[in-house]
This record gives C-alpha cells, sequence and structure tokens, in this order.
C-alpha cells in the first residue's frame, strides 16, 4: 500500500475501545500493519472476492478487504453493540450496503449452517482461541472458504504471559513446550472491555469462558490434517528487536515492549491456507 488504509483521524480508532491495550493494540501503526501483512499482501484472494470476517467486531478488517476490493463482506459478532456500531461506521464511510452484512450470532453455528464453499475467504483475525473448539472452528472455517483463509491468532505462548491461569500453567512449561504438538486450555474473565464472551458459565462465583491456545507445531498438524497448503506470514519488516516469550512476562517487560514484539516471540502468528485440489469440503 502506497498510503495506510486507516490515518490518525479515521472514526475506527476513535470507536475502537482496545487501541492502549498489551498485545495488538488498534493504534494507527499496529492495525495499519496488520492490514498490510494479513490483507494487502494476500490482496489476490480479496479482489472481487466474497469474504466472510468471524468475530467480526466493529468491521474493521471487513472494511479493509473492501478497500482492497473484495466484493462483498460478511462479519458475524456475539456482541450486539459491536454490529450496531460496524453498521454505523459504513454508513458514515458511505459503503454501498449492497457489499456488507453484518449480523449477531455465534460463528461456529453460522458456518454450520452456511454449508461448503459458502465464501471464497475466510477472515478469522482473532477468534481462534476464544472458543473451547479451536479445531471444529478450523474446519468450519476450511469447508466454507472456497478458495483460503486467513488466519491471525495467539499460541500456547500466551496463555503462560496472561489470563486468569498464568501463574500456574508458567511453572509446568519452558521452551521445549512449544515444540510439542499440544493445546493449553485456560479460563478467561467473560466481561471485556466492550464485549462478553459467549459460552460464559459461573466458576467460583465469577461468570468466566474457556479458551484454547494450541502451539505452532500443533497448528500445523491440524493444518497438515486439514489437506491445506499453508504458509506462515512473515512481520520482519516490523520487527524492532530480538524478542522471546520469556521478555514479555512482566507488567513493565509488557509496557515497554512494541506490538510486533508478541509475533517475533512467536506469541501471536498469522497463517494463509489455501486449498490443496481434491480437498475434501466436509466438517466431522
Amino acid at each position: 500500500m502506497t498510503s495506510p488504509l486507516f490515518p490518525e483521524s479515521s472514526e475506527f480508532f476513535k470507536r475502537d475501545t482496545r487501541k492502549t491495550r498489551w498485545a495488538i493494540p488498534y493504534h494507527p501503526e499496529c492495525l495499519n500493519a496488520r492490514a498490510q501483512v494479513l490483507l494487502a499482501q494476500n490482496a489476490d484472494v480479496l479482489d472481487g472476492k466474497t469474504v466472510f470476517d468471524c468475530a467480526s467486531h466493529i468491521g474493521t478488517m471487513s472494511y479493509s478487504a473492501l478497500q482492497l476490493g473484495a466484493d462483498h463482506a460478511t462479519g458475524v459478532d456475539s456482541e450486539a453493540k459491536t454490529i450496531t456500531t460496524a453498521h454505523e461506521l459504513f454508513a458514515n464511510h458511505k459503503v454501498d450496503a449492497a457489499r456488507y452484512k453484518f449480523e449477531v450470532g455465534d460463528v461456529l453455528e453460522f458456518l454450520e449452517s452456511a454449508g461448503p464453499d459458502a465464501f471464497d475467504t475466510v477472515l478469522c483475525f482473532g477468534m481462534l482461541y476464544y472458543t473451547a473448539e479451536p479445531y471444529r472452528l478450523l474446519k468450519l472455517m476450511c469447508r466454507s472458504a472456497r478458495n483460503c483463509v486467513l488466519l491471525d491468532t495467539f499460541t500456547a505462548k500466551y496463555a503462560v504471559l496472561a489470563g486468569k491461569d498464568a501463574a500456574l500453567i508458567l511453572p509446568n512449561v519452558g521452551d521445549d513446550t512449544w515444540q510439542l504438538p499440544a493445546l493449553i486450555t485456560t479460563l478467561t474473565q467473560s466481561a471485556k472491555k466492550d464485549y462478553t464472551l459467549p459460552e460464559s458459565f459461573p466458576y467460583k462465583d465469577k461468570p468466566v469462558s474457556l479458551t484454547a491456545f494450541p502451539t505452532e507445531p500443533l497448528l500445523e498438524l491440524w493444518f497438515d490434517s486439514l489437506e491445506t497448503n499453508w504458509r506462515k506470514l512473515d512481520w520482519s519488516a516490523y520487527k524492532t528487536r530480538d524478542c522471546s516469550w520469556r521478555d514479555l512476562m512482566t507488567p513493565d517487560q509488557k509496557k515497554a515492549s512494541h506490538w510486533a514484539d508478541v509475533y517475533t516471540a512467536g506469541v501471536r502468528v498469522a497463517y494463509r491456507l489455501d486449498h490443496l485440489a481434491g480437498a475434501p469440503r466436509t466438517a466431522g
């Protein structure tokens, strides 16, 4: 891109409450870099295509996809107020209403109903770990995507850096843990700043939800099992230093970190998954 998709004055920044969070803040530098790596560098699976945006929030990435030439974007999110905001933002930006659709719902149920090849490309930028069934979600996304799934997600390393159980998990992992095809399932507070996670339940008198964080080897094993031609996306252009997960453990380390450190350290990863010729489109 010769110019950023989102200038600093963008209303998308003004309406998003996540601009100051530690990991993946929604400020101009981070958001525009993510739009570049995740979308602009994969414009061939957006231009003239139909796109489904899992957990679309206020529609930021759907808007990016349309700006990069997507024919139509469909977004589903569990929170009514984020869907309302998405409609307001798209109307304010005078996006043709025939080019998008946002609705409140359960992403897994929506994809179950949508069936095979419902969309050309599926986007999943921050939902995979917010379900207790990440492999099921991945299978459904691959089934519903005619061509490609673009995925951006935290890995199991995140489970030792943040969340209710991080202090309990930390003594039981080491660098060799991340070489295993392993899944760490843990608890998180259901109510976030501007949305509430679905499938919450009471635990010790507080509402919580299950999160599930796969290691990179497990993610890639899943990709192979679904017969995809996958490749890891490259964030090196934004790297500011050598950084490991151990450099992001304390509050002070997080505060001093750069947003790209989570990618450099493998705490967050992104992939492009293309269908192999003749690969099955069914989800078990």
